[in-house]
Formats: structure tokens, C-alpha cells, sequence
């Protein structure tokens, strides 16, 4: 279980997208333009299931990814 937000792996950052990686090996990502987070839906696929919250910023969209993590990956 990952208790603290800074424990996510984060991959990319480049103002407008923001990605992590899941200790299993899944990829998240936040999208700054359209407010949306999601995890990828198969390895390498670049396609992306968006979780139901519309995180605001990027201090949101962390604890959002944490939460998808913590309750569907550990």
C-alpha cells in the first residue's frame, strides 16, 4: 500500500501531462487541458480509462491516482 503521495513513481512531467507508475507496473496519467485522470488500459496501448473524478489540478489528480492504486492494484 502507498501511504504518501510523493511514493508515486512519476515518469513524465511536462506542464501539461503528468505520468506515474503503479508498483504493479500500470501507467497513469493527468491531462492539465481536459482535468482528466486514468490508468492506461493494456501495457504500451496509449489508450486510457479515465477514472470518474475530474481532478482540478495536479495536487488532486495525485491523491486520485494514490486512491485508484491503493484500492485496485495493493
Amino acid at each position: 500500500m502507498l501511504t504518501r503521495v510523493r511514493d508515486l513513481d512519476e515518469r513524465v512531467n511536462t506542464g501539461a501531462v503528468v505520468e506515474w507508475q503503479s508498483p504493479m507496473g500500470s501507467r497513469y496519467r493527468w491531462e492539465r487541458r481536459t482535468r482528466r485522470a486514468g490508468v492506461e488500459s493494456a501495457p504500451g496501448s496509449e489508450r486510457w480509462l479515465w477514472l470518474a473524478a475530474r481532478p482540478a489540478d495536479l495536487r488532486a489528480a495525485r491523491r486520485a491516482v494514490l486512491e485508484h492504486i491503493n484500492s485496485e492494484e495493493l
